[in-house]
């Protein structure tokens, strides 16, 4: 179903190194591990504490092995970001399947599987990403491939005999989404819970 995805998302630019070339004196990770490991950060003190000591410490390995991957924080936010989207798409995936659906049916679905402890530990980086976005380019650039993949994820999973169609509902559900799950962040769970309900009673 994610065939591709990483295509969309915001690529990090670094070398493709084999852990064979690491530092010997250093424990010796493979990438996945750094990738998986930036996120983990991220996700306990956002993509502004994200550090290269931090996610050696995680690891139980030096920042020069972090840095052989990811050598600038730029590189190592990046990363974070891509590994957090790919855990996103996965928890949605795992409640949606390939069955494309009406648009109140994606809305249900999404906010079943999103209104969660699990999404919001993720979206809370989102919303960081979303909030810094008009002060850096890199925050931009990541926020708006984000967006522009979930937006294409809910277009290929909605109902609709055209494409013009399908985007039209996923925009659709996109918008409800994203005010619910900002209730969500801002007055509290109560909130969302409730405009959702009716939402989905329209």
């Amino acid at each position: 179903m994610f065939i591709g995805l990483e295509k969309q998302l915001v690529k990090r630019p670094v070398q493709n190194r084999s852990v064979v070339e690491c530092p010997t004196e250093d424990k010796t990770v493979p990438y996945s591990d750094v990738a998986t490991a930036a996120a983990s950060v991220a996700l306990e003190h956002g993509l502004g504490g994200l550090t290269f000591r931090l996610v050696a410490e995680h690891l139980g390995t030096s920042d020069r092995m972090v840095v052989y991957y990811l050598p600038t924080k730029e590189a190592l936010v990046r990363s974070a970001a891509e590994s957090l989207s790919v855990e996103l798409f996965a928890l949605l995936g795992d409640a949606f399947g390939n069955r494309r659906r009406s648009s109140a049916q994606l809305l249900a679905t999404a906010w079943r599987t999103l209104a969660t402890p699990e999404a919001d530990r993720i979206f809370s980086v989102f919303w960081e990403i979303v909030g810094l976005a008009s002060r850096s380019v890199l925050y931009n650039e990541l926020s708006t491939s984000v967006m522009q993949t979930w937006l294409d994820w809910l277009a290929a999973l909605t109902t609709g005999n055209a494409a013009e169609v399908q985007q039209r509902n996923a925009l659709l559900v996109m918008a409800q989404l994203d005010g619910l799950l900002l209730l969500r962040r801002t007055l509290g769970p109560e909130a969302a819970d409730v405009a959702a309900k009716a939402l989905l009673k329209t």
